[in-house]
């Protein structure tokens, strides 16, 4: 088993959840996996796509989540190609806190806020939701999959900012402190590029970064 020979990331383009604050999110009356792209996130997508297109030509397999921003991405920069939909790419699931106010969690689970406080926002885990340690374990799982059956291809995945900071963490090897420092800063934008090469090393199989955050549509949109 070996890691894929190119293995690019893509940040689903800007979708509506990206245009509203986390309690406009909480009261917009459409679960955060249906969050469709904006008419800018599709023009992002568009240019992205064609740089990938002109850059790498096509990809051996294409791997997206199911939420319908992800979907949408891939399906405008690489159109009518299959692509297999995999739930362990789905973004950090943040429970209450995706359809409650801040007013309301107050007024109604007023603990929470302590307990995420003493917890720490890598441990701690929302009511109906993932902690840090969650996702991470769905990433090591797709990891084995990708060694497993992606040896020496080509494969392209649309992926969340979320789930991004946290499979570098597994593959770079960052601490806890750098991966919530990347994502206080939200490093990826929309439609940006992460590009990792297989290096080969006496007989063992390693993925390298070559390029994060590219950002193709950048003064185009």
């Amino acid at each position: 088993m070996g890691w894929p020979k190119l293995l690019v990331l893509v940040r689903h383009a800007e979708s509506e959840g990206n245009l509203r604050t986390e309690s406009e999110r909480a009261e917009f009356n459409v679960s955060t996996h249906k969050y469709a792209l904006t008419e800018c996130g599709r023009k992002q997508a568009e240019i992205t796509g064609q740089f990938l297109r002109s850059t790498f030509g096509d990809f051996d397999v294409r791997y997206v989540s199911y939420y319908e921003r992800s979907k949408e991405t891939m399906a405008i920069m690489y159109p009518g190609v299959r692509v297999y939909e995999d739930p362990r790419l789905a973004e950090g699931q943040r429970g209450i806190w995706h359809t409650m106010t801040k007013p309301q969690m107050e007024r109604r689970f007023p603990e929470e806020f302590q307990r995420k406080e003493r917890e720490g926002l890598y441990h701690y885990r929302p009511l109906g939701g993932e902690n840090w340690p969650d996702i991470e374990l769905r990433i090591h799982s797709f990891l084995g999959t990708l060694s497993r059956d992606y040896d020496g291809q080509k494969v392209l995945i649309v992926v969340h900012g979320h789930w991004l900071i946290l499979f570098q963490r597994l593959i770079d090897h960052f601490s806890i402190a750098e991966a919530l420092q990347r994502y206080r800063s939200k490093i990826f934008q929309n439609a940006s590029v992460t590009i990792y090469n297989d290096l080969r090393k006496n007989g063992k199989s390693r993925l390298i970064l070559q390029k994060e955050n590219l950002v193709p549509w950048q003064g185009k949109v």
